[in-house]
């Protein structure tokens, strides 16, 4: 048996060192190849209504509308990290809507939670950058 184990070893190594070295891929990279959009972010109230995506949330948590030509019911659920682009701020939130009022395919309409985080609702309407994360 110890002959049989030595054959296999030396009969694969070979075929081991050979072997093309696993090739890691860096966050850095990742970030680098991710879309990330710019558009316009407005707010809305959730007023306990639910939204495309089937679920209700009040105002203080941190969802996102998709304009209705980019939103697609296999978005709901997926995390967009928005940044407005006039002060740096950025917040975390989750896909739970459609905005068919929405100005652009890449504008986005936050809750008041989201909005909240990155800036002020009398300002309106915000610039910003986004990408799915």
């Amino acid at each position: 048996m110890l002959f049989n184990l030595a054959t296999v070893f030396l009969f694969l190594l070979p075929a081991v060192l050979a072997a093309p070295a696993p090739v890691l891929v860096e966050r850095a990279d990742l970030a680098a190849r991710r879309t990330t959009y710019s558009g316009k972010a407005t707010y809305f109230y959730q007023e306990g209504g639910t939204g495309a995506c089937g679920s209700v949330n009040v105002d203080s948590a941190k969802i996102v509308a998709l304009q209705s030509a980019f939103y697609s019911s296999a978005k709901c659920g997926k995390t967009v990290v928005i940044t407005n682009t006039a002060n740096g701020k950025s917040v975390t939130a989750k896909v739970a809507d459609e905005c068919p009022g929405c100005s652009s395919k890449y504008s986005l309409d936050l809750s008041t939670g989201a909005f909240d985080a990155i800036g002020d609702e009398d300002t309106g309407v915000l610039s910003i950058t986004w990408y799915f994360s």
